[in-house]
Formats: C-alpha cells, sequence, structure tokens
C-alpha cells in the first residue's frame, strides 16, 4: 500500500526531469571527487549505501562470495572515516574511480574473517519505497546512480563477477539514467518494497542497456 503513495510523484518526476546534461560515466567520479563531495553527510551516505547494496546484490547474482563482511551493521558516518583515511593515505590514488577506492578499503577494514556469524551487509539495505523518494530529487538521486554503477564496473574491472549486467553506451546521461530509473519503478510499484535499492537500479539498466 505505501508504494502506490508514489506512483502519481514518480510519474510526475520521470515526466519533468530537468535537462541537466552529464556526460560524466560513472568512471569518471574519482576518489578526490568523493573526497570533495563527502563534506555533505547525507550524499555521502548515499553513496556508500548504494555502492555496498550494489557490491552484494552482483555478487549473489554471481553465486559469488563477498569479501566485505560485518558482524553487525554498521554506522555510515564510521565506515566513511575508516575509508577517508585510506583515500587520504594514498593520495596518489585519487584519481582512480571512487568505487574501485572504496569497496578495496572497505575490503582491508571489514575483510571476512572464518568462523564468524556475519550480516550479508556493511549496511541495512534500503528498498525501492526509498529509492522511488530519493530519486523524484535530483541531487539525491545522483550518488545513488554513480554508486551502483560504479559498484559494476568496479567489479567487472577486478573480475570478481563473471560478466557485466549492463553495457552503457558512450553517450548516455545521467538524466536518463534517472529516468529510466523512474519509469522502471513506475511500472514495477509490487517490487518496490520488495527488493533493495541497488538491485532496482540494476534490472532497471540492465534492461534499458544490456550488453
Amino acid at each position: 500500500m505505501r508504494a502506490l503513495l508514489f506512483a502519481a510523484a514518480l510519474v510526475a518526476a520521470a515526466a519533468t526531469i530537468a535537462p541537466r546534461d552529464s556526460a560524466a560515466l560513472p568512471r569518471g567520479y574519482s576518489g578526490a571527487d568523493l573526497l570533495q563531495n563527502c563534506a555533505n553527510a547525507t550524499l555521502c551516505e548515499l553513496y556508500m549505501r548504494a555502492l555496498v547494496d550494489a557490491y552484494d546484490t552482483l555478487h549473489v547474482w554471481s553465486n559469488v562470495r563477498p569479501r566485505v563482511c560485518a558482524v553487525q551493521p554498521q554506522d555510515p558516518a564510521a565506515v566513511w572515516r575508516t575509508v577517508a583515511n585510506a583515500l587520504s593515505a594514498r593520495p596518489d590514488r585519487l584519481p582512480a574511480s571512487a568505487g574501485s577506492l572504496t569497496l578495496d578499503a572497505m575490503q582491508v577494514a571489514y575483510r571476512c574473517g572464518t568462523g564468524i556469524a556475519t550480516t550479508t551487509s556493511l549496511f541495512a539495505p534500503r528498498d525501492g519505497v526509498d529509492l522511488a523518494t530519493q530519486c523524484t530529487n535530483f541531487a539525491l538521486c545522483e550518488p545513488i546512480l554513480f554508486a551502483v554503477l560504479d559498484a559494476h564496473q568496479t567489479l567487472v574491472d577486478w573480475q570478481s563477477i563473471p560478466s557485466k549486467f549492463v553495457c552503457l553506451p558512450e553517450a548516455s546521461t545521467l538524466a536518463e539514467w534517472r529516468l529510466n530509473v523512474l519509469k522502471y519503478l513506475g511500472e514495477h510499484l509490487d517490487q518496490l518494497q520488495i527488493h533493495t535499492s541497488a538491485s532496482l537500479v540494476l534490472t532497471a539498466m540492465a534492461q534499458k542497456y544490456p550488453c
């Protein structure tokens, strides 16, 4: 029932997206960009939550065990401090993608051990209702989309997953990605409370940009 409340908002947002063009693909979102943007705690948390959600989702889809574990869900601010310290310690690496640097730092700091109970994620995952709420706001949707697609590209580059799920055209834009996600959510309201935020973004993008 809660998901139905977003139907009109999703339709309206999809129909009134600002003609803002962005040629920047996720690979262009660097560690330096992340350090700067994470001065905003809200945007920083959205990025990290979506990155970890996508990381976990892609490992499940590929039937591969992830290498980031936690005994219980972590505080995003504390995780960011760990990541920021790792980034600051190696300024020479800041031109690399934000996703690869963040996930690398997380795999070191939250490495999976043996014989201990772990959660499936560093963070409690958000669902599609949260995603619908956030993506009606361009500024809040942007870090989520960058994070999900950056996680996907990073795991492809690392050969952690056997194949790509999304193949973005060079000319695709952030505005188009957002429109596609909003359209998918509006057409699949029954999925909003069932699936995680990142899994819905990945599904929408894989359908729009299949490999």
